[in-house]
C-alpha cells in the first residue's frame, strides 16, 4: 500500500514539475512581444513583433479594426515604412484574414527609428528601437496571434490620449483580461475614452410618449343608429385610409334618424337642381332677375354638397364610418350593437410618427430647468437615447404651474422604436456646472458584481484591467466616476460582461484568449 503511495505522490511531483517547466517554456517564449497602439478617426490599429534588430527578418503582425462598429477592416492589403538612420525599408501585406496583416520586415540600421503604417487611407505612426544585430531568425508564432504576450512582461501604461494617427507602445500588466482580438470581432464589443464633463444635478423623472394631434383621430356617429363592426375590429388592429370600420343602421328602432335625414337630403337636392335649371334658363331669357338665378345657384350647390356626403356615407339604410387616415385602432368606445347618438366617439385612429413626452415636475425643480444642459431618455427595455439621438428638442417649459402643483415639460422627438404612444419612459434632465467637472464614463460600461461597481480599462486592444470604481450621479447616458478612471483612459463600453465571465478563465490560464 505505501509503495503504491510513494509511486502516486512521485508521479504528481513529475507532473507538476513537467507543467512548470512547460509554462516556464512557455512564459519566455512569450516575454518578448512589444506592443504598439494607434488610433486614427476611422481605425483602432493594433501591432505586434518579436523586437526588431538590424539585419534580422522581422515578423510584424497589425490587427486593424474599424470603429465604427469595432469590426475587422476589410482592407485587402496594408503598407509599412521603416525609417531608421537615413536607411528606408518597406513591406506590403495581404490580409492573412480579414483584419489581419503579416509584414516581413529586415531593419538595414540599428538606432531610433519611425515605423509608418498605412491603411485604406488612414495613417499611422510609431517611434521604435531597432537593436544590434543577434544571430536568429524570425520566430512569430502565428497561432497566438491578437494576444497580448507583452502583458508577462512589465507594465506600461499610457493615460494620456495622442494625436490621432500617433501610435504608443502599449503592453499589458500582470492580471489582465486577455481577449483576442479575433474574440472581440465575433461579439457586440466597444470602447470609448473616458472624459471630463460639465454636468451637476440630474433629474429624474418618469415621462409619457403621446402622439402628435395630427397623427390620431377620433371617429364619431353621424347619426342615431345601431353601430354595427364592419368585420373583426379590435384594438390594435392595423386599418387603412377608408376602410370601412362601422355602419350605423335603424334596425328596430322607431326613430331611424339617418335615413329621415338621407331622404330629406335627397328630395332637397331634387327640387333645388330643378329650381337651378329652369332658373337657369329663366335668366338666360332675362325673365327672372340676376339675384334670383344666384340664389337659386347657391341653394343648389348647398344641398348637392350635402346629398353627396350623405351618399357616400349611407346605403342599404346604413350610414358607413370610415377610417379618414393610415393606422391602427388605438381604443374602440363603444360595443357592437351600442345605439349612438351623433357625435358619440366610437372609435381613436392612430398612426405612428412623431411624438411628443410629456413630464411633470415638482415645482422646487423650477431654477434646474433653467440651466438644462441637456435631456436623455431611457425606455422601459433599458435603451437609453439622447435628444440628438431621436432629433428631439425642448419644446414647452410651463411658465406657471398646473392644478397639482407641477410644472409641466414638454419633448418633441422622432418615434423611438419599440416605444409605442402611451408607454412610460424616464427622463434625465441633466443640469450644467462649468465650475466642476467630473471624469464620466458611458453607462453601458459599469458592471456590478456582489454589489460593487467595476470597468474594463484598455491596456492595449487585447488586454484590460478590471478596475473598482466609485460612481456618483448619471444623466442617463453617461455616469461620474469619482475614483478608479482617469479622463483619457480608454474603457470596454460593449461586451463587459463577455470579459467579466472571461476574466476567471483568463486568470486559470496564461494563454486564455488564443484563436488556435
Amino acid at each position: 500500500m505505501k509503495k503504491i503511495l510513494y509511486s502516486a505522490i512521485l508521479i504528481a511531483v513529475m507532473a507538476c514539475a513537467g507543467h512548470s517547466h512547460k509554462e516556464s517554456a512557455e512564459h519566455h517564449e512569450h516575454a518578448h512581444i512589444s506592443s504598439f497602439t494607434a488610433y486614427t478617426d476611422k481605425m483602432e490599429l493594433f501591432m505586434q513583433h518579436e523586437g526588431l534588430e538590424s539585419g534580422k527578418k522581422a515578423c510584424i503582425t497589425l490587427y486593424a479594426t474599424n470603429l465604427v462598429d469595432f469590426k475587422p477592416s476589410d482592407a485587402d492589403s496594408a503598407t509599412i515604412l521603416l525609417s531608421v538612420g537615413g536607411k528606408r525599408v518597406s513591406a506590403t501585406a495581404k490580409a492573412g484574414h480579414k483584419g489581419v496583416y503579416h509584414f516581413d520586415l529586415t531593419p538595414e540600421n540599428d538606432g531610433h527609428g519611425m515605423l509608418y503604417l498605412d491603411i485604406a487611407g488612414e495613417h499611422a505612426h510609431f517611434d521604435i528601437e531597432v537593436h544590434h544585430s543577434h544571430n536568429g531568425e524570425c520566430a512569430h508564432d502565428h497561432s497566438h496571434e491578437g494576444h497580448d504576450h507583452a502583458a508577462h512582461a512589465h507594465a506600461h501604461s499610457h493615460s494620456h490620449q495622442p494625436h490621432p494617427g500617433h501610435g504608443a507602445a502599449t503592453d499589458g500588466k500582470p492580471g489582465d483580461v486577455s481577449f483576442s482580438k479575433e474574440q472581440s470581432w465575433k461579439i457586440d464589443f466597444a470602447t470609448a475614452v473616458a472624459e471630463k464633463s460639465s454636468f451637476d444635478g440630474v433629474v429624474k423623472v418618469a415621462a409619457k410618449v403621446e402622439a402628435l394631434p395630427d397623427n390620431f383621430t377620433t371617429i364619431v356617429a353621424t347619426a342615431n343608429g345601431k353601430v354595427r363592426f364592419a368585420g373583426n375590429i379590435v384594438e390594435g388592429k392595423a386599418v387603412g385610409v377608408d376602410e370601412l370600420l362601422f355602419n350605423l343602421e335603424g334596425g328596430d328602432v322607431t326613430d331611424n334618424d339617418a335615413a329621415v335625414k338621407y331622404a330629406e337630403a335627397e328630395s332637397e337636392y331634387t327640387l333645388s337642381k330643378a329650381d337651378y335649371e329652369r332658373k337657369k334658363q329663366l335668366f338666360a331669357d332675362k325673365i327672372v332677375s340676376e339675384r334670383e338665378y344666384q340664389e337659386a345657384e347657391a341653394a343648389y350647390n348647398r344641398a348637392q354638397a350635402r346629398y353627396e356626403s350623405m351618399k357616400r356615407s349611407y346605403g342599404d339604410g346604413k350610414v358607413s364610418l370610415r377610417s379618414p387616415l393610415d393606422g391602427y385602432v388605438a381604443s374602440l368606445l363603444v360595443a357592437n350593437g351600442d345605439y349612438v347618438q351623433p357625435g358619440t366617439p366610437l372609435a381613436t385612429i392612430q398612426r405612428n410618427g412623431n411624438v411628443n413626452i410629456v413630464a411633470e415636475l415638482p415645482v422646487r425643480y423650477a431654477p434646474q430647468l433653467r440651466n438644462v444642459k441637456s435631456v436623455n431618455i431611457e425606455t422601459l427595455a433599458g435603451e437609453s437615447y439622447s435628444l440628438d439621438d431621436i432629433n428631439g428638442h425642448m419644446l414647452a417649459v410651463g411658465s406657471s404651474v398646473n392644478e397639482c402643483n407641477m410644472i409641466p415639460v414638454t419633448l418633441a422627438a422622432d418615434a423611438i422604436d419599440g416605444v409605442l404612444p402611451g408607454s412610460i419612459v424616464t427622463l434625465y434632465l441633466a443640469s450644467e456646472n462649468k465650475d466642476a467637472e467630473n471624469v464620466v464614463v458611458p453607462r453601458s460600461a459599469i458592471v456590478e458584481e456582489m454589489g460593487n461597481y467595476f470597468v474594463f480599462v484598455q491596456n492595449n486592444p487585447v488586454s484590460f484591467e478590471k478596475r473598482s470604481v466609485v460612481l456618483g450621479a448619471t444623466d442617463g447616458l453617461m455616469v461620474k466616476v469619482h475614483s478608479g478612471v482617469n479622463a483619457g483612459e480608454r474603457v470596454v463600453t460593449k461586451g463587459a460582461v463577455v470579459l467579466k465571465l472571461s476574466q476567471g478563465a483568463a486568470a486559470l490560464d496564461p494563454h486564455a484568449g488564443h484563436v488556435h
